[in-house]
């Protein structure tokens, strides 16, 4: 379904603040319409699987990993880290390759950034595909993070998540009376939890100077998102995957708990900037990540949108119903009606 093995033709790191280097790569037809593939997480970075979505004859594709993670370069996890600075280091990107405007494709917690570098630069955007559309919302963190959402679907891998709030132990000298009373109170704390509750408790753990308590809170987040990211399921996870989801974890409390572009929703109250614009969005039926509830209130508010439900697929890019759209939609893309203007 996906194109075969493609190899960059050009790449590099790109300094875009002191201590801070992105790298970038380009693959495809050096010829062809810029495509910018800006990827989920926040943290996840590119991998090869992620060139093989596009035409290498039609598309000039650009991928980047975004700061402090992937193979980027950065001081930590969390310096400078806002959806500011990322909106800033994507167009110095655009800027470096010496780009005029591109596509943007992005995916999950890439159509967060995509969206914010559309609102920003939007001369420079020549359209959009999103999938799996998340606008890191109140609404949208309590249905992840607080109970009454995923958690409805997922209870057993939900009670494993929050268990981070209250750890389930037998204290000495209890019997199994008082403990099972200390329990019940305990799930009913859980339960009450507010996602920013939650996130807090989970970014004080992966910070810890204790390296078993960031092991435990970094595979119980990443056994959570692993769990109800894909409807035919994902492999299992590595120990190289709880590393990566170690960073992940971070960056994603702390953006959706500090970040003053998330926090404010009136940015994502209007789209009139873009409204000219292609947008294409690709959107899983069975996607519980990022339910469609929000990709339809975007196509609403986006009168130059087309709202693409995929039956059978979930919220990862690897389900194969799901990939296979994103294929048709990049290969049906009618780029011939695109006006690539320099500015």
């Amino acid at each position: 379904m996906l194109y075969p093995r493609i190899e960059p033709f050009n790449s590099g790191w790109l300094e875009v603040s002191p201590g801070e280097k992105i790298y970038w790569e380009e693959c495809g037809n050096s010829s062809g319409v810029p495509i910018v593939f800006v990827h989920g997480g926040p943290g996840a970075g590119c991998s090869e699987t992620s060139r093989r979505f596009f035409d290498p004859l039609k598309y000039r594709v650009v991928l980047w990993d975004q700061r402090a993670c992937g193979r980027s370069q950065s001081i930590s996890p969390l310096h400078e880290l806002t959806l500011e600075h990322m909106v800033q280091d994507l167009e110095l990107l655009r800027q470096h390759l010496g780009i005029n405007q591109w596509l943007i494709f992005g995916g999950s917690w890439g159509t967060t950034l995509a969206l914010a570098y559309a609102k920003t630069h939007t001369p420079r955007v020549l359209g959009l595909l999103l999938r799996g559309v998340f606008l890191a919302g109140n609404a949208e963190l309590a249905w992840l993070y607080e109970k009454g959402g995923a958690s409805e679907i997922f209870p057993k891998e939900w009670e494993l998540f929050t268990e981070i709030l209250n750890p389930q132990t037998k204290a000495p000298g209890k019997n199994i009376t008082e403990t099972n009373r200390a329990s019940d109170r305990n799930q009913m704390s859980r339960d009450r939890a507010t996602w920013r509750e939650h996130l807090s408790a989970y970014l004080s753990a992966l910070q810890s100077a204790d390296s078993k308590i960031q092991q435990n809170a970094a595979f119980s987040w990443a056994h959570w998102e692993h769990s109800i990211m894909s409807v035919p399921g994902l492999p299992k996870l590595t120990q190289e995957d709880h590393e990566r989801n170690r960073d992940m974890a971070i960056q994603s409390c702390h953006l959706f708990l500090n970040d003053t572009w998330l926090r404010d929703e009136n940015r994502w109250m209007s789209f009139d900037e873009v409204q000219h614009l292609p947008c294409l969005i690709v959107q899983g039926q069975f996607d519980i990540v990022t339910p469609m509830r929000t990709a339809y209130a975007l196509h609403q508010r986006w009168e130059n949108s087309q709202l693409h439900q995929i039956p059978g697929a979930g919220h990862a890019s690897s389900d194969p119903a799901l990939m296979l759209a994103l294929v048709k939609s990049l290969d049906d893309w009618p780029v011939q009606s695109i006006s690539l203007v320099s500015l």
